[in-house]
């Protein structure tokens, strides 16, 4: 097995404590120095061992990028890892997805190692629990066309429902559908380049229908058997991707996307059929000023159905490339009930750039999330690093560790620095607060009852400087850092 060695050096932090529940939470920071790394899906396997796939590529090789897989136990401790790439190709993990046997495959998508990155396709393997890979597949595309997505669902026949989406330099994106078995035989596949497409959330329903998601038009799309389409429907409720999805029957499901006609926000809908869009249940979280996007991969899950674990990015930049963008963002972790009220929220972030890939629930009540991490603060080189949280049923890192304790926010202050303006979002288990603002000295200079969910404080009074504030209420909120006024 191909041992990632310069794991060793990788510098990461984990806690592993209890609460009363008996739920671990912790938290893996892996940073390789002189690396890019990059998490995009999770699994949790019976014994509590957790996969972590993405892409490590080396900031000296900006074309040249290997598949990573990690394995941590169940409290967060590093147990290995593998790096591959196919025959020289740019490679990346894009889902682990889990065969009916309890088998996990591996989903990568590869092309040539250079700024075009044509000659591209899918990878397919089987790994084992001690991250062994046999079985090895793969699909070439049109070598004209860049490969830039794979993604796919494992139908209850055992067999393997694929898309893979490619770029021609000055035309739109087009996919091929495919369909394989178990053995990764070739069962078909179709080339759909007479209409824009990118597909993901694919769902095989029934031996003769097939359903996905097309991330370009914003639309549900119905399939028959040879991979025509046959039906499709605009998502309700202005909804775009990153779209995440979670059946929870054969014929109904929870969908998770970005509203963007109310600037951007997150939007989720219970939905009670594949295609028709009558009688959904619906309902937003949002914060004002500020771009909210889903979690990239796939940002909604649950164990139980009334306990409902909505993920995504808070803050996210207005940039192609928002893993290098220096600007402070969060992860926001959200949970509702099956007609989704919103219960809690829970920020953990602000103090680098955060990214959310992906959110699973977890069978002990809890959720794991993954992404990556920019530290723009401290390291001027531009490299992200891969950043796991294992939380409880309440959203919560439990324990005392100062790295956590500055993630976890249930009030937020920004921008930061700011100028005459400062806003404040308070999470919804706190509909008030009273917000104090403290000079260098120790001096108040400002005292006010906050009653809304987002408030904008006139700080234009104050001069510029380093304050500390303070945000308490009754309800438990107990919110302080530093504010700089430019």
């Amino acid at each position: 097995m191909n041992i990632f060695k310069s794991i060793l050096a990788a510098v990461f932090m984990q806690l592993t404590i209890f609460s009363h529940a008996q739920q671990a939470t912790w938290e893996f920071l892996m940073s390789t120095p002189q690396e890019d790394d990059y998490a995009r899906d999770l699994i949790e396997e019976k014994d509590g061992s957790i996969f972590i796939a993405g892409r490590s590529r080396k900031l000296d090789q900006p074309y040249k990028s290997k598949a990573l897989l990690i394995k941590l136990n169940h409290l967060g401790d590093f147990l290995d890892s593998i790096q591959f790439d196919f025959e020289g190709h740019n490679t990346l993990i894009s889902q682990l997805l889990k065969s009916i046997d309890d088998q996990v495959i591996l989903l990568s998508f590869f092309h040539e190692a250079s700024a075009q990155g044509n000659n591209g396709g899918i990878l397919l393997n089987y790994v084992d629990n001690e991250l062994n890979i046999s079985q090895s597949t793969s699909f070439f595309a049109d070598s004209n066309y860049r490969i830039l997505s794979a993604n796919g669902n494992i139908s209850d026949d055992g067999n393997l429902f694929l898309s893979i989406t490619g770029h021609l330099s000055g035309a739109l994106f087009h996919s091929y559908l495919i369909e394989t078995n178990n053995s990764f035989e070739l069962l078909k596949s179709r080339f759909l380049n007479t209409s824009p497409s990118t597909y993901f959330q694919l769902r095989k329903l029934d031996n003769y229908t097939y359903w996905a998601i097309n991330e370009l038009t914003n639309k549900y799309e119905l399939f028959d058997f040879q991979f025509n389409r046959v039906q499709e429907q605009i998502i309700p409720e202005y909804l775009t991707s990153s779209f995440g999805v979670k059946w929870d029957s054969d014929s109904s499901f929870f969908l998770l996307g970005d509203k963007t006609n109310d600037y951007h926000s997150l939007g989720f809908i219970k939905q009670h059929n594949p295609i028709d869009t009558t009688g959904y249940t619906y309902n937003q979280w949002q914060t004002n000023d500020t771009l909210n996007a889903p979690a990239i991969l796939n940002g909604i899950d649950y164990k139980n159905k009334d306990t409902l674990f909505i993920g995504g990015t808070h803050n996210m930049p207005y940039v192609l490339d928002p893993y290098h963008y220096p600007s402070p963002s969060w992860f926001v972790i959200l949970q509702t009930d099956s007609l989704l009220n919103i219960r809690w929220e829970r920020f953990y972030g602000g103090n680098a750039n955060h990214l959310m890939t992906n959110l699973i629930a977890t069978r002990d009540g809890g959720c794991l999330i993954t992404g990556t991490r920019y530290d723009y603060l401290n390291d001027p080189l531009p490299q992200t690093d891969i950043i796991v949280l294992k939380l409880n049923s309440e959203g919560l890192l439990t324990g005392q560790n100062k790295l956590q304790e500055s993630l976890l926010r249930e009030a937020i202050v920004y921008p930061n620095p700011g100028s005459a303006i400062m806003q404040v979002r308070l999470a919804a288990q706190h509909p008030n607060a009273l917000l104090e603002l403290f000079d260098s000295q120790g001096k108040l200079m400002l005292s006010k009852q906050v009653h809304e969910k987002e408030s904008h404080i006139n700080t234009a009074q104050l001069p510029s400087g380093t304050y500390i504030y303070r945000l308490s209420a009754a309800t438990g909120l107990n919110e302080s850092g530093k504010w700089v006024k430019q």
